[in-house]
């Protein structure tokens, strides 16, 4: 691994993108370059991702702070960023967000990276060079210390997105930016090495293998990280059929993405995922169960604090399971309590999937009077009374009845957080 690129000749030293995306990216890093001073904020939120890669380094190596936005987001988003502070220099068209050239970031220079938090809120995750670059480290040596090359459709802003550039940058690899849209198409970008991945959520792998030459590609591969939500069962017993190279990812943003791996063979026909930490991560249960975190490439926080952080509290429930592995089981926070009894919202979720594969539905609770909570499954598509005694018959050979749905809400739209993620805290209170 070589270290972070100081300045522009070191940066452009190595091309780490395909071509012509290099050539053009290696222009608009000179142009920007010049325009900012250390200890700038810099506000990026630009709809070309090369434009926002350009932005990234060039922040970088000018020692200023840099903040990554989704440019699709509304007012109410870029509201809620204008709150938490203001900027130099902001790339891309944004609305209600000023700039001050007064502005200024304190200390070391750092990298904000959003992320959406369980109430759909907008907050930054703080994240250095040291950071990201350890959260390389520990996947350059689980793959044996070879370069990580990767085809890449995720916007910049996200941290899958970011990291697969900074890996390429750090270990000589490459990087071929390509399109969902196209993907979708059935227009397929070429491998940008020997050994290649791409990241994709759970929902993109299942459009993609409905195809012959979707599979094909994917087979063409050597690694499919999936990670973002939890597959459905019938999804897992599908990549296990079809041998397809994936590898089931845990992390988040707080963590540089991934810092837990499993592979294909550890799943069973239940459709359960569990894998191992990375090298270098340490992980912990509580004895409720609530997953612990210790690395180097933890963020500081989220801004405006700014603090080394030796462990991080997910709010994520695990198990161990065979040869000391974990299996993540769901999130805290959203456990409904039925009469004493305890409900994983996500466990109902993945055998509604499991029925109704091409249906959108999202499981949370609502009060009752005699049991405190009652388990609701809410549906996008309006179902018919069929649809739901099929359903509920399905569900009561697969579950004990305090987690069987009580009732069953069709024909209505899911609330989201700004990542596109369910925001349960407004489900629930919906319902």
């Amino acid at each position: 691994m070589r270290r972070f690129p100081k300045t522009l000749d070191e940066l452009l030293a190595e091309p780490f993108l395909t071509e012509p995306d290099w050539s053009r990216f290696s222009q608009l890093v000179k142009h920007f370059t010049p325009t900012i001073r250390p200890g700038d904020r810099v506000l990026v939120a630009e709809e070309d991702r090369l434009a926002s890669l350009a932005a990234f380094f060039a922040t970088v190596i000018c020692k200023g702070s840099l903040f990554l936005g989704n440019p699709h987001w509304g007012a109410n988003e870029w509201t809620q960023v204008g709150r938490q502070t203001s900027f130099n220099r902001i790339l891309g068209h944004v609305a209600g967000v000023s700039i001050d050239s007064e502005a200024t970031h304190s200390g070391e220079p750092r990298i904000m990276i959003p992320s959406g938090g369980t109430s759909g809120g907008i907050r930054f995750c703080v994240h250095s060079l040291d950071t990201l670059t350890e959260a390389v480290r520990g996947l350059f040596h689980f793959h044996g210390e070879k370069p990580l090359n990767s085809i890449n459709i995720l916007g910049v802003f996200h941290v899958s997105g970011l990291m697969p550039v900074v890996r390429a940058c750090l270990t000589n690899g490459m990087v071929q930016l390509a399109e969902w849209k196209s993907l979708l198409s059935g227009e397929f970008p070429p491998r940008p090495g020997d050994k290649s991945s791409i990241s994709l959520v759970p929902t993109q792998l299942t459009r993609l293998v409905q195809s012959d030459a979707g599979l094909t590609f994917l087979h063409g591969l050597d690694t499919i990280y999936l990670g973002g939500a939890s597959a459905t069962p019938n999804l897992v017993n599908f990549i296990r059929t079809e041998k397809l190279p994936v590898l089931f990812v845990y992390g988040m943003t707080e963590t540089a993405a991934m810092v837990v791996v499993g592979s294909r063979a550890d799943t069973d026909s239940l459709g359960n995922v569990w894998g191992r930490p990375l090298p270098r991560v340490a992980i912990s249960l509580s004895e409720e169960q609530e997953i612990s975190l210790k690395s180097r490439a933890l963020f500081h926080g989220y801004f405006p604090a700014d603090s080394d952080i030796e462990e991080h509290v997910t709010g994520d429930l695990g198990r161990w399971t065979v040869d000391n592995q974990l299996q993540v089981t769901g999130r805290k926070d959203f456990l409904i309590n039925t009469g004493g009894e305890k409900v994983n919202p996500f466990e109902v979720e993945a055998l509604i999937s499991e029925k109704f594969p091409n249906f959108v539905a999202a499981v949370s609770s609502r009060p009752n009077e005699d049991w405190g909570e009652e388990v609701v499954a809410v549906f996008e598509e309006e179902l018919t009374a069929e649809n739901v005694n099929e359903l509920q018959s399905f569900l009561a050979n697969c579950l004990a009845p305090h987690k069987i749905p009580k009732a069953v809400i069709s024909g209505t739209v899911i609330p989201r957080s700004v990542l596109g993620k369910v925001n349960r805290v407004a489900l629930k209170a919906q319902l």
